[in-house]
């Protein structure tokens, strides 16, 4: 088994932290979420309130949720025991980003495209990056932070960057 670096970033450079480079930061919402299908819905109706507030379109918002939604599923998986994971969201006019940090350890595997084809997990982090604009996972003394960042494209510029 080969395990990934504790520590990544993929996307353009930015200042590191939510709402970081974002210039004014308008909106900012912080949650404890519990491993329940009801945080997974807070998350997502939080996200959309902010997404649109900060005038996201439509696709971008749906690709910044199901982002988040992967995170928020590795978060469980890897929190220990019962701990609540935490969720910043921060928003500004033409961006969001959203910060999802649990209790427990980032371990990522590598596997062929063959074994990776035939799991039944493993595609969320893949799904973040082709999502956001940028990702950075963390590793923590006590647990782990994913960061990532959806922008309004600015004129002449495409979505997300290919990886």
């Amino acid at each position: 088994m080969t395990l990934v670096s504790s520590h990544i970033h993929a996307g353009r450079h930015s200042v590191a932290g939510v709402g970081a480079g974002m210039g004014h930061t308008q909106t900012t919402r912080h949650l404890e979420l519990c491993n329940e299908p009801e945080s997974t819905r807070r998350l997502r109706a939080e996200l959309e309130q902010v997404a649109s507030a900060c005038e996201l379109a439509d696709e971008a918002r749906f690709d910044l949720k199901l982002a988040a939604t992967e995170a928020l599923t590795n978060a469980f998986k890897g929190a220990a025991g019962k701990h609540s994971v935490d969720a910043v969201i921060a928003g500004s006019a033409g961006a969001v980003d959203v910060e999802i940090t649990d209790r427990g350890r980032f371990a990522p595997t590598v596997r062929s495209e063959q074994s990776a084809l035939d799991a039944e997990g493993g595609r969320g982090i893949p799904l973040m990056l082709a999502l956001v604009d940028e990702v950075e996972f963390s590793s923590l003394h006590d647990g782990t932070r994913v960061r990532m960042s959806k922008r309004v494209p600015r004129s002449g510029e495409g979505g997300p960057p290919a990886f």
